[in-house]
């Protein structure tokens, strides 16, 4: 039996102890019709070993494959005197009980997926003990890896510190303490000066080892009872808690300053930045969580507009932060009827097949006055003051035309994806929209993707599923995006039937050097290719991360590797150029 795998775990990882369940095993001489008259007794017997006169494991018998062959006409009669080893599976997956989790996994993986059906045998010290199903495999690698992804759902991979999601909660944890002790908590927003100008010039490689620095040295100045999160970009928050008074978060906030203030070596360089730091106290300042937050963003936006590299207590006559958002929100409601809105396309590619199989539309906004305003600042905005669902159409009926003349080009229809609202998806008559722009623009359906986020799936979801059959049954592709990020859940997988799953970036950045991401892509695929969904990994910038997303059988890529998001005309001659590199 060469494909028979036997391996121990000496790392004390999690083990197929957690999977195993005892099934009465049959012996090797048994009569195949006494072993079938078993399994027709007991319908919860799906699989089970075949051991010999010493109960060692010689093969496997599965429900689907004895009950064929008693199905043949007089089979009965022939096979009465049969010998269940003349019908059992000769060469099962079998393993020690102390075989790693992820062992195991690749031992299927390797050696065909019909054994996630059959099952695996188990053995301990050489003889038979049990049985492992390929159904409990699958969750308990769903379950580890939602375990793992807690963790990175509330914390930043990049520096470690805790997320936006995590600081809100410690902020709130801060907040009634300090109410319960009469104390203070100090909320301080620090925002690195030009840091653009660093990613731009250095790159982003440079611009992620600045972050880490930076909140190292962050860390450096708070106490162990203080948070410490990142919000996303160069913008991190400190939460100081238990104060007796303002001149306790100011010296805080003028050691940060000094802090980041101090030279680093970057990329054999010595660099020196600077911050801009707003802070806001509770409850003297406001004793609402938001309005605490608004606070300080607004004293931090008084800092930039005065000079950086300081911070700024919040005071009553601190608004620019507020008039800046209501500028930008003015401004917006006039962008679509004055065409300062346009798409770039990102190409998306099978490396396997090395041919183009995609793009994503990704909005922008040009304003005359204001440049390129980034989508995570307006997009925000626009589901604040309902704008999303206009905008959301429009980028809709213009896909659905560029699909079009891209086909009478020449150019080969490809998918299209386009990111939806969670607010554009729950509102009514979504689906006669899609109708619409399908019957307008002449875009086959099969090419038009709608991309969700795993946070829409989790809510209201008897509406989403209706929502979701109904695209289906008009034939629209659905895709989750930032796969790993939310929820990451089994069950809404199998709920909603989702054609394609986009591993978000976060775990692609860096996975030839990153065990912890190699393991999350790794237990997502081997989830996305039970399911058989379609997968394609987000943001590859080098060929280190390809070669590495290979090794996990990820077919599709998108990303700086392949191609910047590039306006409609470009991407024909991206195009054509790709396909004369494949010949």
């Amino acid at each position: 039996m060469n494909s028979i795998e036997l391996k121990k775990n000496p790392k004390g990882l999690s083990t197929v102890r957690v999977l195993h369940h005892y099934v009465e095993p049959f012996f090797e001489s048994e009569l195949a019709v006494l072993v079938l008259d078993c399994f027709i007794n007991d319908k919860t017997l799906f699989a089970s070993a075949i051991i010999d006169e010493m109960g060692k494991p010689v093969g496997l018998v599965e429900r689907g494959r004895i009950t064929e062959i008693f199905l043949k006409p007089f089979a009965r009669d022939l096979n009465h005197k049969n010998p269940i080893k003349n019908m059992m599976d000769k060469e099962p997956i079998i393993i020690d009980i102390d075989t790693c989790i992820d062992d195991l996994a690749q031992i299927i993986i390797e050696s065909g997926m019909r054994h996630m059906v059959n099952g695996v045998i188990i053995v301990e010290n050489g003889f038979y003990s049990g049985m492992a199903t390929g159904h409990a495999l699958l969750e308990e690698i769903a379950q580890r890896k939602q375990r793992d992804l807690f963790q990175l759902a509330h914390y930043d991979q990049l520096t470690g510190v805790p997320n936006r999601l995590l600081f809100k909660d410690r902020l709130q944890q801060a907040c009634l303490s300090a109410k319960r002790t009469k104390k203070l908590v100090a909320l301080i927003f620090v925002d690195l000066d030009r840091f653009k100008f660093i990613n731009d010039t250095m790159g982003h490689s440079a611009g992620d080892q600045l972050l880490i620095v930076v909140s190292d040295r962050l860390q450096q100045c708070l106490r162990e009872s203080d948070t410490l999160a990142r919000l996303g970009g160069d913008e991190f928050v400190v939460v100081l808690q238990n104060l007796e008074s303002i001149i306790d978060a100011e010296k805080v906030a003028e050691s940060i300053v000094a802090k980041i203030r101090e030279p680093m070596q970057l990329c054999n360089r010595s660099l020196s930045i600077s911050a801009s730091l707003g802070v806001a106290i509770y409850p003297q300042h406001d004793d609402n969580l938001d309005g605490l937050i608004q606070k300080a963003d607004a004293a931090m936006y008084e800092v930039k507009q005065q000079g950086r590299n300081t911070y700024q207590i919040y005071c009553d006559t601190l608004t620019f932060g507020m008039i800046e958002k209501n500028k930008l929100e003015s401004r917006l409601n006039t962008a679509l009827e004055n065409n300062q809105f346009f798409l770039v396309y990102q190409p998306q590619v099978d490396v396997t097949k090395n041919e183009m199989v995609g793009v994503e539309a990704l909005l922008r906004w040009n304003h005359p006055e204001l440049g390129l305003v980034p989508p995570i600042k307006f997009i925000p905005i626009a589901e604040d003051t309902g704008l999303i669902h206009a905008i959301g159409e429009w980028v809709l009926y213009n896909v659905g035309r560029q699909h079009r003349e891209w086909v009478d080009l020449g150019m080969p229809p490809v998918k299209i994806a386009v990111n939806i609202s969670p607010l554009q998806f729950r509102q009514k008559g979504f689906c006669d929209l899609i109708k619409a722009v399908i019957d307008e623009t002449s875009i086959d359906p099969q090419y038009l993707e709608l991309e969700l986020t795993e946070g829409l799936m989790m809510t209201n979801t008897e509406y989403v599923a209706q929502t979701l059959a109904q695209l289906r049954e008009i034939g629209i592709k659905l895709a989750i995006d930032d796969f790993g990020t939310g929820y990451s859940s089994l069950s809404y997988l199998h709920k909603f039937a989702v054609d394609r799953i986009k591993i978000d970036q976060s775990f692609i950045r860096n996975i030839s050097k990153t065990l912890a991401n190699q393991a999350i892509v790794r237990a997502i695929m081997a989830l996305g290719n039970s399911l058989s969904i379609e997968m394609i990994a987000e943001g590859v910038e080098s060929m280190a991360e390809l070669e590495a997303i290979k090794l996990f059988d990820c077919q599709e890529i998108q990303g700086y590797l392949i191609s910047r998001p590039i306006p409609a005309n470009e991407l024909i001659v991206w195009y054509q150029s790709y396909v004369k590199q494949r010949h």
